[in-house]
Order: structure tokens, then C-alpha cells, then sequence
């Protein structure tokens, strides 16, 4: 049984956008602090070199103004995915705009683990960040309905929804939009970043930020509990996890985990799917086709 690790996300605010320990703490062979000004620009100069060669754009990582997605989803779930990291935020949804604290709220119920069903809205006309699932669904069935995708991209498009989703809960929505009409209903899931700040691309995650004890833990506690795992991004990262007696180990060799064809595009599709192989004595709890796996959702 795993031993219990002490949740870090617990005390986080729009003045400490931080897991308990992580900021400051020595990172990049100990020459900068994560956290700091000197670690957020020597990513951009070390970028800034590849930006030249590889006509990429430069890599910005981000703590200010917005507030970090370590896991979110039904701990509960017997179904876990592993993501890398929540990506590029969307900056309506930052302090200045989070008037009544409804963001700020909104997060610290997904850090304590308490469900919360989407439902951020920016409301152009008040300035201010609203929670109500009700109007979002409705505003998000608009989108999807008419097919506008382009609607965050488009100024024209966006004027005709003043009530603009958060951007995370449409991505989750596109991505599980096959899955959730198989099921006929939203599919149940947690999901876990192996990096949990929000930054505008890839670069080389930090291994060892104290925060990720949690993170190992709740793998762990998936892995003894049977749970069914989805690699969605990187297995290799995942499986190089050294800490928790060689976490990486088990999870690459753990039978009741599927990974995606198309590393791309993670959507959740039965098509998508990969099922290694199984010989016939694999313990019942163990998908053994796509019919299996959906089940599980």
C-alpha cells in the first residue's frame, strides 16, 4: 500500500500560484530557482537559439495571472489518463477579470478533489469571470452545433458570444466529444499533468519539483487499485518516473493500461485506442479490447 502523501495544491491563491515547495526550488543542475524571473528567462534564451533554427516560436513559462492545472476530473474514476502539461492558458481568465473570486474558487475545489462540472464563463458585458454550468452547456452546445471552432480566433465570431467558455473545458469537451456519444452522457475521468504549470509549448520538464511526490502518489494508489490507465502524451517520461521505488517501472509494465495511436491528436476515440496484446489468463480487471475499455468510462 502506498504510504499517504500530503496534498501540496491545498493553498493556492492568486498571490501563490504554487504547490507547497516548489517555488524556488533549485532546478536546471541548481543555477536558477523555479519560480523566478532567471528560470522563466533562461527558457525563453535557450528557445530564442532554437527559434532561430528551427523556426519555432520561443517558449514562455507561465505563473503570473494565472493558476496551474496539476490533475482535475473524479479522483474516483476507474479511469486515469496522463497528460504532460495543461499547456498555454487562456488570459480573460486571469485575476483581474476574477471579480467575485468564481475562478479562484473553482480551482481550489478541483485541488481539494471535489468534482466540479464545467461551467467558467468570461461575461463580456459585466468584465468578470462567472461560474454556471447551466449557461456554459448552452453556450458551448452553440458552438459545437454551428461549428465554430474558429470562434477564439475569429473577433467578428466571438462578438456574437458574449459569454466566452474557458478555454481547458472546450478542449476537454472537443477531445471526448466521440467518446462522450458513444456513452450518451459525459464520460467519467481524471486526469494528471506530468508537468503542472501552464507554459505556450514543450521544453524540458523539471524531474524532481517536490509537488511531484503527489503526483506519484496518485499513480501509485491507481496502479494498486487496478484502475484502468490511459498514456495520453510522452510514455517515455512517464515511464522514466525514478522516484517512488521506480514508479516508471511499474507503470510501463502495469497490464491494465492502454496508450493512443496518434500521439498528435489525443482524442478520446475508440479508434484511437491502442490494446497491446493479451494472453488469456490476464486478470478479469484487465481491458482486453476497445469494448473493454469503453466500458470503463
Amino acid at each position: 500500500m502506498a504510504e499517504e502523501v500530503q496534498n501540496p495544491w491545498l493553498n493556492i491563491s492568486w498571490d501563490n500560484p504554487f504547490a507547497d515547495g516548489d517555488k524556488g526550488y533549485p532546478v536546471m543542475r541548481g543555477k536558477f530557482k523555479f519560480g523566478s524571473v532567471d528560470y522563466v528567462n533562461h527558457i525563453n534564451r535557450n528557445d530564442e537559439k532554437k527559434k532561430k533554427e528551427e523556426k519555432g516560436r520561443p517558449v514562455e513559462l507561465t505563473f503570473k495571472d494565472c493558476l496551474p492545472e496539476p490533475y482535475y476530473g473524479d479522483k474516483n474514476s476507474d479511469v486515469y489518463l496522463l497528460n504532460m502539461n495543461p499547456g498555454e492558458p487562456d488570459y480573460v481568465f486571469c485575476q483581474k477579470n476574477d471579480k467575485q473570486g468564481d475562478y479562484l474558487r473553482y480551482c481550489q475545489a478541483m485541488m481539494n478533489h471535489q468534482p466540479m462540472a464545467p461551467g467558467l464563463l468570461f461575461d463580456k458585458e459585466r468584465e468578470t469571470i462567472v461560474y454556471d454550468p447551466d449557461k456554459y452547456n448552452k453556450v458551448i452546445d452553440s458552438i459545437f452545433d454551428n461549428k465554430q471552432n474558429k470562434l477564439f480566433k475569429d473577433k467578428e465570431e466571438r462578438k456574437k458570444y458574449p459569454l466566452r467558455p474557458h478555454a481547458g473545458d472546450v478542449w476537454q469537451r472537443e477531445a471526448w466529444k466521440a467518446l462522450r456519444d458513444n456513452l450518451k452522457r459525459d464520460p467519467r475521468l481524471f486526469i494528471i499533468e506530468y508537468f503542472p504549470y501552464h507554459s505556450t509549448g514543450g521544453f524540458s520538464f523539471p524531474k524532481d519539483l517536490p509537488s511531484n511526490a503527489y503526483r506519484n502518489y496518485l499513480i501509485r494508489r491507481a496502479i494498486e487499485t487496478k484502475k484502468l490507465i490511459v498514456i495520453m502524451r510522452q510514455a517515455k517520461k512517464w515511464y522514466g518516473i525514478k522516484e517512488d521505488n521506480n514508479l516508471g517501472k511499474d507503470l510501463e509494465n502495469y497490464p491494465n493500461k492502454i496508450t493512443l495511436s496518434c500521439k498528435g491528436r489525443i482524442w478520446l476515440t475508440p479508434g484511437n485506442f491502442v490494446i497491446p496484446t493479451r494472453s488469456e489468463n490476464e486478470p478479469e480487471w484487465v481491458c482486453k479490447s476497445k469494448e473493454d475499455v469503453i466500458g470503463k468510462f
